[in-house]
């Protein structure tokens, strides 16, 4: 029997065992393993997409609004920073002043959650959202101007032109005291998408302001690195102990969404391993229905490696074939994720009965780096759970089995 006539005995075979209406309970778990492999696999790979897209939002708002670095360095180390402005990836290094403080509007009593960032820009900053509100503070006032978020300034009741003060903490040799000035709304800033101000706790002053009222020092002005790349700021600014990354106040929160991330993949991929485990059941049942089968090739001189190639390949078909489909059908709902949400929320709408339902999802991306690990994953477990009952063909004991059926 030559390696061309074995592979067409194998297909063959196996084929027909994969369609054969006499199947009997064995062909029902593989239909059912078949779907619920289909659906797991497309459950997988859209979660992995939605956190895919949480993480490319989170990084658009942060690398828009946050500085990608901070240079601690003072104006006599002019040499540090041109340093600094000739590195590869380095778009920009401007004044740069960030401050912790405490808001109190309208004589509200100060508590932990009034604590707010303040930025400090300069006039001639490169940053768009530094630009954008220097045109609302640049018109001349009584008070110093400040900007910040519209939810921020909506959940403190600021309307254009309110005045609040700005508690900040100052340190010198006598100790540590604390300063008060008073500042006006000047205006709103779009930065958060929703209504949570999702990071966006932050209040806008231009540097001269800061430096007028004495909260800092023209030695407290640092600089603000911007980068091409800013997911490389370590490699690229990691040798220079004066200089802060963007991941020393993220770090810890990307490797939240990390392990969240992780963690749903090892759950989902649980949730195939145990679709699968019903593609060992079902194989199981069908070597011991065929097993009449195997001992009449047997007589006819096939070897049992082969014939268990014959139900290793029925099993492949309905694995491979699920993984196909499934990858298929999850990248289309992925794709599709946002209207599919958008389309419940108008579905809830018109449904008063309906409890509210309320979605944040702006968009879904599936990385090929996920869909490679997904399908390697899937196709090791299946491949695994297919060669478990073939062990069954070699204990059959071919005059017994035909003892049965006569």
């Amino acid at each position: 029997m030559t390696n061309k006539s074995r592979v067409l005995f194998i297909l063959r075979v196996s084929s027909r065992y994969l369609l054969s209406k006499r199947s009997g309970n064995s062909r029902l778990i593989n239909v059912i393993s078949f779907i619920g492999l289909v659906l797991g696999l497309t459950l997988l790979l859209v979660v992995l997409a939605v956190l895919n897209g949480n993480r490319n939002e989170i990084d658009d708002y942060i690398f828009s609004v946050y500085p990608h670095a901070i240079a601690r360095v003072n104006s006599d180390q002019v040499q540090l920073l041109d340093e600094l402005q000739s590195l590869p990836g380095v778009t920009s290094i401007e004044p740069f002043v960030d401050l912790y403080g405490s808001l109190s509007v309208r004589g509200r009593a100060l508590t932990p959650e009034s604590g707010i960032a303040v930025y400090g820009f300069s006039a001639d900053s490169s940053n768009r959202t530094f630009r954008q509100m220097y045109t609302a503070l640049k018109e001349p006032r009584d008070l110093p101007l400040a900007g910040m978020d519209y939810y921020e300034a909506s959940a403190w009741g600021l309307s254009r032109g309110d005045t609040f003060s700005l508690t900040v903490p100052l340190v010198n040799s006598r100790g540590v005291h604390s300063k008060t000035v008073a500042f006006r709304y000047a205006g709103p800033l779009w930065l958060s998408n929703d209504s949570k101000g999702t990071y966006s706790k932050i209040l806008y002053v231009r540097i001269s302001d800061l430096i007028a009222h004495g909260i800092v020092t023209e030695d407290q002005v640092h600089h603000r690195i911007t980068l091409d790349e800013p997911k490389r700021a370590r490699n690229i600014l990691g040798q220079y102990p004066e200089v802060v990354t963007w991941m020393e106040r993220f770090g810890s929160l990307y490797q939240a969404l990390a392990m969240e991330k992780t963690i749903l993949f090892v759950l989902l991929l649980f949730v195939i391993g145990l679709v699968i485990m019903s593609v060992i059941s079902g194989q199981a049942m069908f070597i011991n229905r065929k097993s009449s089968d195997i001992a009449i090739l047997q007589t006819l001189g096939a070897e049992l490696r082969w014939v268990s190639i014959v139900f290793m390949c029925q099993g492949a078909i309905i694995v491979v074939s699920g993984i196909v489909v499934g990858a298929i059908l999850g990248c289309v709902v992925a794709h599709y994720a946002h209207d599919i949400m958008h389309f419940i929320q108008r579905f809830q709408e018109d449904e008063r009965n309906i409890p509210d339902l309320t979605v944040y999802l702006e968009s879904a991306n599936v990385a090929v780096q996920d869909l490679i690990w997904t399908i390697l994953a899937v196709l090791i477990v299946g491949f695994v759970a297919i060669l478990r009952p073939l062990r069954l063909v070699f204990k059959k004991d071919p005059v017994e089995s035909l003892n049965r059926v006569a």
